[in-house]
């Protein structure tokens, strides 16, 4: 398993350049996880402890909205290490990881990575680096979700049948926001819904309204002493018809 560990390990970012003598090191000092799908690797709030270099299967980074709905940031696999952060920092974690299916991750606690910290400087650039990318990724994540705001004030919902949000895979940042972006897909379908729902209201209310203006308008026709007359006028007219009838028949 030690030597699968390495060689998996060798593919990650911020570990890449180290010799088979120090990865082998950070395997026998690490603790492997086995996760089934739903498990938490890490929670946000606790304190940061160790990061995880995922060896296999794929694992959702989340947080709550006000709710206390979940929103997906991120979604990692194999080859990639997360909760680095609260080492570096020694915050909170800002995020927490469950895998989203079956899973195999090890476990680097605080002192192994310092110690690979101050023997190899390479690391600390290569983890800037990683930081760079995710902070571009996540301009490109709130550019999405601007661009869309836009779009929904505008009553325009067509990008939603342009993007997949559930994807487990996507190519570009661009793409991958898209499809992270479950909880706006989810929002924006609940507007959508509530605005067709009050299109219809609206419409039975001018149905409504216009009915009661024609009965309003009827009676106020009817009420006046012209239609009286006029009414009379035509009853008049009905007899002295009925009346010239008969005489013609007899």
């Amino acid at each position: 398993m030690n030597r699968n560990l390495i060689e998996q390990i060798k593919k990650i970012d911020i570990f890449n350049g180290l010799s088979d003598e120090a990865l082998m090191e950070i395997t026998q000092q690490g603790t492997l996880r086995i996760l089934k799908a739903g498990d938490a690797l890490m929670k946000k709030g606790e304190t940061g402890n160790s990061l995880f270099l995922i060896h296999s299967g794929l694992v959702k980074i989340i947080t709550e909205d006000s709710k206390g709905d979940e929103v997906i940031l991120n979604k990692c696999g194999a080859g990639e290490a997360i909760g680095e952060m609260a080492l570096l920092d020694s915050s909170p974690r800002s995020a927490g990881a469950v895998a989203l299916e079956d899973c195999e991750a090890l476990e680097i606690s605080r002192e192994t990575f310092q110690k690979i910290l101050d023997a190899r400087p390479d690391v600390s650039l290569q983890i800037i680096r990683k930081y760079s990318h995710r902070l571009r990724f996540a301009t490109t994540y709130i550019e999405r979700a601007i661009d869309w705001a836009q779009k929904i004030a505008e009553g325009d919902y067509s990008f939603i049948e342009q993007s997949q949000p559930l994807l487990n895979e996507a190519g570009s940042d661009n793409a991958k926001a898209a499809q992270l972006l479950s909880a706006f897909f989810t929002m924006v379908n609940k507007v959508k819904a509530r605005e067709e729902d009050l299109r219809k209201e609206v419409a039975k209310l001018s149905f409504e309204i216009d009915q009661e203006r024609r009965k309003k308008d009827f009676e106020e026709i009817t009420g006046t002493e012209f239609y009286s007359n006029l009414k009379e006028q035509a009853k008049t007219l009905r007899m002295k018809r009925a009346q010239q009838n008969k005489s013609e028949e007899s």
